[in-house]
C-alpha cells in the first residue's frame, strides 16, 4: 500500500511537471508576461516599455538564469535598451558628455538591444547572474533625462 501511494506520488508530480513544460503553458506565461500580467514569473519573462524619458519593466526582479525581456518601443523617437550590471545607483552612472562610455568604471554592459523604431517590440533573451543591474537607454541625453532603472537577479 505504501509502495503503490509513491508510486501514484511519483507520478502525480511527473505528470504535474511535464504539464507546466507543455507548449501551450509556457506561450501563456509569456503571453502574460508580455501584458504585464504575470506576478509569480516562473520563467523569467521581463516586459518592458521604453518612451520619452522613461524605463518601465514588470517585475523588476528575476532569479539567475535564463530572462527574457520583451520590451517595446511606445515613444515618438529610436530608443535602445541595455542590460548593465553594476553596483553603482540608479540614475548615477558617470556620463561621458551626453552618454557614458560602454564600457566604463564599476560597470558591465551584459547585451542590448540596439536603436529601433517607435512602435516595435524586441525580445533580449539573456544568461544572468545574481547581482544589481539598471535597464537603461544610453543614446545621447537619453539617460540623463531618466531613461534608467533598477533590476536585481536573485
Amino acid at each position: 500500500m505504501i509502495r503503490a501511494c509513491g508510486v501514484i506520488a511519483i507520478l502525480s508530480t511527473v505528470t504535474m511537471g511535464c504539464a507546466a513544460d507543455a507548449p501551450d503553458a509556457a506561450g501563456s506565461a509569456a503571453a502574460e508576461a508580455a501584458a504585464g500580467g504575470s506576478t509569480a514569473n516562473d520563467g523569467n519573462f521581463i516586459s518592458g516599455t521604453l518612451q520619452e524619458w522613461k524605463v518601465s519593466v514588470s517585475p523588476n526582479t528575476a532569479t539567475a538564469g535564463e530572462v527574457k525581456f520583451t520590451v517595446s518601443n511606445n515613444g515618438t523617437i529610436g530608443h535602445e535598451f541595455l542590460v548593465v550590471k553594476t553596483d553603482i545607483l540608479d540614475g548615477k552612472i558617470t556620463l561621458d558628455g551626453d552618454h557614458f562610455a560602454e564600457p566604463s568604471p564599476g560597470l558591465e554592459v551584459i547585451d542590448e538591444i540596439g536603436e529601433f523604431k517607435p512602435g516595435t517590440t524586441e525580445l533580449l533573451v539573456l544568461n544572468l547572474k545574481p547581482g544589481n543591474y539598471q535597464l537603461v537607454c544610453n543614446l545621447p541625453g537619453h539617460y540623463a533625462a531618466g531613461m534608467h532603472t533598477s533590476f536585481v537577479v536573485s
